[in-house]
């Protein structure tokens, strides 16, 4: 009676220790090791067991122990490295290997004392721990395998009948809550993983309710609207997302949507943030479907495409811009493929070439600028394509008829494709008229230089004539003829004058300075233009203070320079004023000013012309620049009255605003502070 009173006290302990098993599904251990430590710890309560382990097996086939216990009193180091000196020497003959191998149980009921060798670990873990059988449990719940557990016993024949069933649950709820625990931290790793995702995806993302209602609202839906979370949960989507004056329109497509069971949306939007700023955002909603409460939900995804559409604006006004500067050069311009292929052309290409805009786009460059060549030889130009590589130089070419100064400029990328290169040709017409101007200009000073040796030479025998026709009437030896007499020298003076004026005009009678009137200077210039602008109605006014001492120049020197400005302002005012008009005026006006301790006049002369454009203002005292059109002017005038105001030590210097008004300063020393 003893011993069944023994059997029933061990089944209610084995009951007791199965609930307690059952109960640690629901306890928050540390990890799945602790668990499984604490199974063992609760199975070794069993005063049957003397030795439980838990392995699991690797990808190999190996097994590695996980957790191992002992009874109390038994050396549990030298038992947990007998165990794993087990699995590994003995890997596929133990009871763990059979059972993961069959997916059953494997049981060994009579272990012998001294089974195999001494020095094995069979025969020191038996001798160890007494154990006299042993079973193998795997640990598979849902098809999925976590392992096996292995329990000795000091009882020979154990493991069977109820005691099977015992541990048949055992193992059933151990393998059930390691299940549940591989499942929930599973389920909390993808939660933490889409949560992330949430709060780190650099896009609005906000989930509605099935009436639109906002239930969540990440961190960029926070940053770019300025509104947190809290502020918008349970407030109507399109108050929060969608601009006022678009909130109608954006309700109703969302009606449709839900209504004509689509599964997604997709629109554009523009959202006012908190601070008032629109937003331009491209949303791509989803439904979300709540099956337990038969209603449909919405998650939107946006993207801020404020910034893009910006982009996109500003590229497209570059494109435009690019294309108006490209179509508005007055030279010929190509885009050339680095293998010789024409890709665009200007306006100016076009007319240069007198070909139509499609003959040219898709042909080879030497084709339209050379004219073609002979069979097998090689266009220099195609090779400095290829080699993409600068160049400026001169050459004909026949396909646009003259003489070019080619500029090749090779592109990082046109139209997605690298290798291309611009093309711009200035035709050296104007530049060889420029040569040619300035040939002429040299030409006229070796005329003035030979009228002068010419006028030097007629002086001398028109002076004699003079004088013999004046000893002739003195002498009174004539009666008769006495008038032609005074005609011979009448008009061998008026000879003599005009000599006069040709060396005044081809070089200068006195290069020194002197004291010099400035109204009577100006005054002598008006004189010789008067007449010119009172044909083309210019009215020409004065102003002179009352103080203006004289100026210390070369008198011819300042007189080229006023007649060249005043050449200049005529121009101007015809320009702006074709016709009569009252505001058809230049102005000369001239004061006393100082600078750096020194006494100036300052004469100014301002016409109210055309003006000059503020870009042209740093180009205007260049050699051979001119804003007049072809044949009007040489570019020289105001290049060579900058350098004789200079001479003078004095200062130029032009003003003007584009359609209205230029006004010429020049500063020149008074007689007064200066020394000849």
């Amino acid at each position: 009676m003893d011993q069944e009173a023994k059997r029933i006290a061990l089944y209610v302990q084995r009951y007791k220790l199965l609930r307690e098993i059952g109960e640690l599904q629901i306890e928050p251990t540390a990890d799945e090791t602790a668990f499984l430590n604490r199974c063992c710890s609760l199975l070794l309560q069993d005063p049957e067991y003397c030795l439980i382990w838990v392995g699991q097996e690797e990808e190999n086939g190996q097994i590695t122990p996980v957790t191992t216990a002992v009874q109390e009193g038994l050396p549990a180091r030298q038992c947990r490295g007998l165990v794993t000196r087990l699995v590994t020497e003995s890997s596929t003959t133990i009871t763990a290997a059979q059972a993961l191998a069959t997916g059953a149980p494997a049981i060994c009921s009579n272990l012998a004392p001294a089974q195999g060798p001494a020095s094995s670990p069979w025969s020191l873990l038996t001798a160890i721990t007494g154990s006299r059988s042993c079973g193998s449990w795997p640990l598979v719940h849902d098809q999925q395998k976590y392992g096996v557990l292995t329990i000795h016993s000091i009882r020979e024949g154990g493991f069977a009948g109820v005691e099977l069933d015992f541990i048949a649950n055992v193992v059933a709820t151990v393998s059930r809550s390691l299940y549940l625990r591989h499942t929930s931290r599973h389920l909390r790793l993808e939660q933490d993983f889409n949560c992330e995702i949430v709060q780190t995806v650099q896009a609005l993302l906000i989930s509605l309710s099935h009436c639109g209602e906002i239930l969540s609202f990440n961190p960029t839906a926070q940053e770019v609207t300025g509104y947190l979370e809290a502020e918008v949960k349970g407030k109507f989507w399109v108050d929060v997302l969608i601009s006022p004056d678009k909130r109608a329109e954006s309700q109703n497509q969302l009606s449709r949507v839900l209504k004509g069971g689509q599964s997604e949306m997709n629109f554009q939007a523009e959202l006012q943030t908190r601070s008032g700023d629109k937003r331009m955002i491209e949303w791509h909603g989803s439904i979300r479907p709540d099956i337990e409460q038969g209603r449909v939900g919405l998650v939107l995804f946006g993207i801020d495409v404020t910034g893009r559409m910006a982009a996109d604006r500003a590229l497209n006004h570059a494109l435009a811009r690019w294309e108006n500067i490209f179509s508005s050069v007055q030279d010929p311009a190509l885009i050339v493929s680095g293998q010789g292929v024409i890709l665009d052309v200007n306006p100016a290409a076009v007319a240069a070439a007198r070909r139509p805009r499609e003959e040219i786009i898709g042909r080879g460059v030497c084709e339209i600028l050379h004219g073609g060549r002979r069979p097998g030889a090689i266009c220099p130009l195609e090779v400095l394509l290829s080699q993409q590589k600068s160049r400026i130089f001169e050459t004909e070419l026949r396909g646009l008829r003259g003489n070019f100064l080619l500029t090749v400029s090779p592109l990082h990328q046109y139209d997605g494709q690298s290798g291309a290169a611009l093309l711009l040709a200035r035709d050296l017409t104007d530049e060889q008229l420029m040569k040619a101007e300035a040939f002429r200009a040299a030409q006229l000073a070796a005329v003035g230089e030979l009228a002068a040796g010419v006028a030097h030479e007629i002086n001398n025998p028109i002076n004699g004539i003079i004088n013999y026709a004046q000893i002739l009437i003195d002498s009174n030896q004539l009666d008769h003829n006495v008038d032609f007499l005074h005609r011979i020298i009448k008009e061998g003076k008026r000879i003599a004058g005009i000599t006069k004026n040709l060396l005044d005009f081809s070089r200068k009678r006195d290069q020194s300075a002197e004291p010099v009137s400035v109204p009577a200077l100006v005054r002598c210039c008006i004189e010789l233009i008067q007449h010119q602008y009172q044909l083309e109605g210019i009215a020409l006014s004065e102003e002179y203070a009352s103080d203006l001492p004289p100026i210390f120049c070369n008198p011819q020197q300042i007189q080229q320079v006023l007649l060249n400005v005043f050449s200049n302002a005529r121009y101007a005012l015809n320009e702006r004023y074709p016709t009569l008009h009252v505001d058809k005026r230049l102005v000369v006006a001239a004061c006393r000013k100082r600078r750096d301790d020194q006494e100036f006049v300052r004469i100014t002369i301002t016409d109210y012309g055309a003006g000059i454009e503020h870009d042209l203002m740093d180009r205007l005292l260049e050699p051979f620049f001119s804003t007049k059109t072809k044949g009007q002017g040489t570019g020289l005038g105001l290049s060579i009255s900058h350098s004789l105001i200079q001479e003078n030590k004095g200062h130029f210097r032009i003003q003007s605003q584009w359609g209205k008004w230029t006004t010429v300063t020049i500063d020149l020393p008074t007689a007064e502070g200066s020394t000849t």
